[in-house]
């Protein structure tokens, strides 16, 4: 591993519709990182699996710790979001014992998730720099909806658009992410309406709530 590589931060989403996988690793400021889309969605094989007969990384890779290769970089496992754990815990049969355990433990360091999992919004610990993890998180678990069943993306913004004016604004994605158990940090909403809409007055219509869920 380069010196310069040790600290860098990547956020690896692994679809289970598909087993792909996408890597985004996030803008650090004053680093010389830009950050940005590190990896395409694409599936990935294991090292030394042949053409022939190729093994695929599967949810259950992934626990705290884990060396994951992917194209000769390498990647240490070092934490999971709540939706993960809650994810192992409904299908434990699925996920080897160490891998429920590390990432158990690891989420169960901080009271976020633990209130996530009573049906609270998710409070997370902030640390410099996370603003666009959180975004990123947003987008991921929005996504994962649309992924399974794209009628509830509209469902979920016809909701919220009672005055029929086509639009939604600040304060329904607010609600709608209290009800999903996902961050509702000012500055996160804020950063995540900018992504979604060019707006001025942080409108957003159907089409760009759509885009911004189903777009890769």
């Amino acid at each position: 591993m380069r010196p310069e590589d040790r600290g860098r931060r990547f956020i690896i989403t692994y679809r289970l519709a598909d087993d792909m996988l996408t890597i985004y690793e996030p803008p650090v400021r004053n680093s010389g990182i830009i950050g940005g889309k590190f990896l395409e969605r694409t599936r990935v094989a294991k090292p030394g699996s042949s053409l022939e007969k190729p093994e695929y990384y599967g949810p259950q890779d992934f626990y705290i710790g884990a060396v994951i290769e992917i194209f000769k970089h390498r990647f240490i496992i070092t934490n999971a979001d709540a939706f993960v754990l809650k994810y192992i815990e409904d299908h434990k049969s699925q996920f080897p014992d160490q891998t429920y355990s590390t990432i158990r433990e690891k989420v169960g360091q901080y009271p976020g998730p633990k209130e996530a999992m009573k049906g609270g919004p998710m409070k997370v610990q902030r640390q410099p720099g996370d603003l666009e993890l959180m975004v990123m998180q947003v987008r991921a678990q929005l996504k994962k909806i649309a992924i399974t069943d794209k009628s509830r993306v509209d469902e979920m913004f016809l909701r919220y658009n009672n005055d029929r004016t086509g639009f939604i604004d600040v304060n329904n994605l607010r609600d709608l992410c209290k009800r999903l158990q996902l961050p509702i940090d000012d500055d996160v909403l804020q950063a995540v309406i900018c992504q979604i809409t060019p707006d001025p007055e942080g409108r957003v219509s159907l089409e760009d709530f759509r885009q911004f869920i189903e777009s890769t």
